[in-house]
């Protein structure tokens, strides 16, 4: 295709972003790929409990959420599928990064385990970011193609769209959890400035599974039955998106 050519019909895609985005939300109809990020890996354990790290109940998860999700059909993108290191700067490329249909739009769900000082802490809860933050909305890593037709939006538009979207999936989540598994309590949705929810573009979750320095959470933790229950929970409320 020429230059002139090439420059021409991304000015028509442009104008075309811009009437749509008037009346819908970038982040309506199905997802079209989940982006799962296992938290922590390789020289960071995480929150470290009775015999067990945080590291390894993420990838746990997220491994079982991810086949899940592709045994739907659904397509996935792992920030890590092993015991490797990443930074939080490098798992926010790679979701922005990712290449996603025209009619689709990517969610972020990433998975971790909590811990406190205090022993009794407990429960199962899911952090959105602040909706009073406006975050950068456009990234480099970004396909060019869909840096037009984000760019047609208010920086305000989109932060609304995605915390909107965001909270949606974290009810969803909370809702199954609640319905499939009695043997934890349920904390809620939160909001917090956590660095993966600000850095990625898309609509974000960030899930704490339960409190690695609860005793009895710990051990729930390590039980096979218990961790599918989670699986399974979590699979059905993104499945829904």
């Amino acid at each position: 295709m020429k230059k002139s050519t090439k420059l021409f019909a991304l000015l028509l895609l442009f104008f075309f972003f811009t009437l749509c985005s008037g009346f819908s939300s970038p982040y309506e109809g199905e997802v079209s790929v989940f982006i799962i990020d296992a938290g922590h890996g390789g020289k960071d354990p995480g929150a470290q409990g009775f015999e067990l790290d945080e590291k390894d109940i993420n990838l746990e998860i997220a491994l079982g959420v991810g086949a899940k999700l592709e045994e739907a059909g659904r397509e996935v993108v792992y920030t890590r599928k092993d015991d490797s290191y990443l930074t939080l700067n490098e798992r926010c490329e790679l979701a922005n990064s990712v290449i996603v249909h025209k009619s689709g739009y990517p969610l972020f769900v990433s998975i971790h385990v909590n811990s406190a000082s205090s022993a009794s802490a407990s429960g199962f809860e899911v952090y959105v970011k602040n909706d009073d933050k406006l975050i950068k909305m456009i990234s480099p890593e970004m396909n060019p193609m869909l840096a037009i037709k984000y760019s047609a939006y208010k920086p305000s538009a989109l932060n609304s769209y995605k915390d909107e979207r965001s909270k949606e999936v974290a009810e969803s989540i909370v809702k199954e959890v609640k319905k499939t598994i009695s043997d934890i309590k349920i904390r809620g949705i939160k909001k917090d400035d956590f660095f993966v929810l600000n850095g990625t573009w898309m609509p974000s979750v960030l899930i704490e599974l339960g409190f690695i320095s609860n005793e009895r959470e710990n051990n729930l933790l390590k039980d096979s039955s218990y961790k599918n229950k989670l699986i399974d929970a979590i699979s059905a409320a993104l499945l829904s998106f």
